[in-house]
């Protein structure tokens, strides 16, 4: 618009005032080089953009979140003794990067260090605990391992876009969790029933449901691998004994209904060859099947005339798990069919002393044999999430530099009517002298992200 405005001007002033020859050609080889550097202009800015797109693409985003955090735990035995720690201290890191070469496929994945201050390689206590399913998830070393990473790949789009990927995925912190670890977006699949490390195969589909927000995913993976030949063997990448078998898990989590407001979400889960024990009593793979299945609802913005509640969250959860044991074999110490129920509630509101300040209140119940796959749970006096009994959590989330720099004072009851879940979750639930009858975390944490 201003070459058009300008020209018009000269155009103007040649045909009036300055109405000769000798002007004229000066006004037309004035024009001819003002087009020309236009179209140069247009040919650098174009090349500029192609050179960002390329750069952006050719480049690995990366991301740091760093938290430091103080633990206080006190554990009551059924027996009347009492364990605690004073001063638990814990450093983690996790180093984010992202990558996407083309609009249809990215890459993403997360390498991370979680160590106890003054720590070094703290044992597993049961033969399945070396696997990882909460190899960066729980404090140990200040070795460096995969949290996650995988691909995604988009092959339609359209109504119904449907994408696919594989890898490694840290299953943790998802819907719900996400608000007493201080996240403002969930992770993936729903805590309630899951929260843990795993590798699997993705397939998801988006508007599945034909609802507002709604999609499926179907998932396929190993939680754990009956190969443990030596690869320098005769056999390398073996089974040397017939009885352990490979757990393999399918998932289906759904987004039943979201509009930003209300959220619903819906998970099942089957998992074949799971933990038990045989007819010696010796913990065993291939077991039997267990089934899990959860329903999950968020509510943001409970009045929007009223301040207090337009900023706060509501959301509850039931859940329940089914144990299935063949033959000889024993699941949660019984050869029979158990159900476990579950519910899950909280409320997050401001703090009305701070302007971007959280404070969350949750309950958990879980009956007898409520057995979720949660080992991954952050909290440092078990699986809150797993409690047989009842759970009790409060927390005061505040951002120091908004985005990049927080706290949290979190404190965690947990009242055990049977044996936690986190401990030999192939064994009977019922309580023992030695085991926990109640535990208490009291947290405090800085954290920094960018």
């Amino acid at each position: 618009m201003k070459r058009i405005i300008g020209l018009s001007v000269l155009a103007f002033l040649g045909s009036s005032a300055f109405a000769n020859t000798d002007m004229q050609t000066q006004i037309d080889e004035l024009t001819k080089k003002i087009i020309k550097m236009e179209k140069k202009q247009k040919r650098t800015t174009k090349t500029l953009t192609a050179v960002k797109k390329h750069d952006g693409r050719d480049n690995i985003k990366w991301s740091i979140d760093f938290r430091t955090a103080y633990d206080y735990l006190d554990y009551k035995l059924k027996n009347g003794d009492g364990i605690s720690n004073s001063s638990l201290l814990t450093n983690r890191l996790w180093l984010g990067m992202v990558s996407a070469p083309t609009s249809k496929l990215s890459f993403k994945g997360q390498i991370a260090v979680y160590n106890t201050w003054g720590g070094n390689n703290l044992p597993a206590t049961d033969p399945f605990q070396n696997v990882n399913w909460r190899a960066s998830s729980k404090a140990d070393d200040i070795i460096m391992k995969i949290r996650q990473a995988y691909f995604v790949y988009k092959i339609t789009n359209g109504d119904f876009p449907i994408s696919f990927s594989a890898g490694r995925r840290a299953a943790v912190d998802g819907f719900l969790a996400n608000h007493r670890e201080g996240l403002k977006n969930p992770g993936s699949p729903l805590a309630h029933i899951t929260n843990m490390e795993v590798d699997g195969a993705m397939v998801r589909i988006g508007n599945a449901l034909g609802l507002e927000g709604s999609y499926v995913k179907f998932v396929f993976g190993r939680s754990y691998t009956n190969i443990n030949q030596p690869s320098f063997s005769g056999t390398p990448y073996t089974a040397v004994n017939a009885t352990d078998k490979n757990v393999d898990f399918f998932v289906i989590p759904m987004s039943i209904y979201n509009n930003g407001q209300i959220n619903l979400m819906a998970q099942y889960t089957a998992i074949f060859n799971f933990m038990g024990t045989d007819s010696a009593g010796t913990p065993t793979t291939g077991a039997g099947m267990k089934h899990m299945a959860a329903l999950s609802m968020q509510v943001d913005g409970l009045n929007e005339d009223i301040d207090f509640l337009d900023n706060s969250i509501l959301f509850a959860s039931i859940a329940a798990t089914k144990t299935d044991p063949k033959n000889s074999y024993k699941m949660l110490g019984s050869s029979s069919s158990h159900r476990g129920y579950s519910l899950w509630a909280g409320f997050i509101f401001p703090d009305l002393l701070t302007e971007e300040g959280k404070i969350g209140l949750e309950y958990n119940y879980g009956s007898k044999y409520w057995a979720p796959m949660t080992w991954a749970e952050d909290t440092m006096s078990s699986s809150k999430i797993a409690t047989r009994g009842s759970a009790y959590e409060a927390y005061w989330n505040l951002p120091l530099e908004k985005g990049h720099f927080s706290t949290q004072i979190r404190y965690t009851y947990m009242n055990y009517d049977y044996k936690s879940n986190i401990e030999e979750f192939w064994a009977d639930p019922t309580l023992q002298a030695s085991d926990a009858k109640n535990s208490q975390d009291l947290r405090v944490y800085f954290r920094y992200t960018y």
